[in-house]
């Protein structure tokens, strides 16, 4: 029951998710933070097990740490969505992981960027994206109002008709979505919807 909404506008992008994380037809947690921030310019966030998610996210955090210190060299948002893509495509073969992911960065020169990475090791290069049951309500609505080059305030209003489509026709109501912007100063919290 995870949704995850992003998009891209001139020189930043926004990613909302819920929070809360549910067994079955309870909620266990109403406030989790699902965002692993890798830099202080770029966000991931993964959807699937439970297990998986923090072994796998561990993993990749700790990977592109030790990178950056070895290396002394930062990598691109480009860079680091294909070395997931190449774990998660190893891992496919040998013992798989039920997680799919949406990793969000800005890169100065290149701009933002917005990656789409799923358990097979496919990945996406895209402009908006919405993960979970919310992608048969959102896509269309998405596809018909995002523009190039939007300013934030339009994005935030895009951003609010979502939820709010959301509040209105999905039988599972999903109460608190974190809002997160990311831009050339680093990633911002925008707050709770």
């Amino acid at each position: 029951m995870d949704t995850v909404i992003s998009l891209l506008g001139n020189n930043f992008g926004i990613l909302v998710v819920n929070t809360f994380h549910s067994n079955s037809i309870s909620f266990v947690k109403k406030n989790l933070d699902k965002l692993v921030e890798i830099g202080k310019d770029k966000l991931l966030v993964v959807n699937g097990y439970p297990g998986d998610i923090g072994y796998f996210t561990d993993f990749i955090h700790k990977a592109i740490l030790f990178y950056t210190l070895k290396n002394r060299a930062y990598l691109s948002t480009h860079s680091i969505a294909n070395f997931i893509r190449k774990e998660i495509s190893d891992c496919f073969r040998n013992s798989p992981f039920k997680i799919s992911m949406l990793l969000i960065g800005f890169d100065v020169g290149m701009g933002p960027s917005l990656y789409f990475i799923d358990y097979t090791g496919v990945i996406q290069r895209t402009n908006f994206y919405v993960q979970g049951y919310a992608s048969f309500f959102l896509f269309s609505f998405l596809d018909k109002k995002f523009k190039y080059n939007m300013k934030i305030e339009e994005a935030l209003l895009i951003v609010i008709w979502c939820i709010t489509i959301l509040k209105k026709r999905f039988v599972f109501n999903q109460v608190n979505f974190m809002v997160k912007t990311i831009d050339l100063n680093g990633s911002k919290n925008i707050g709770l919807v």
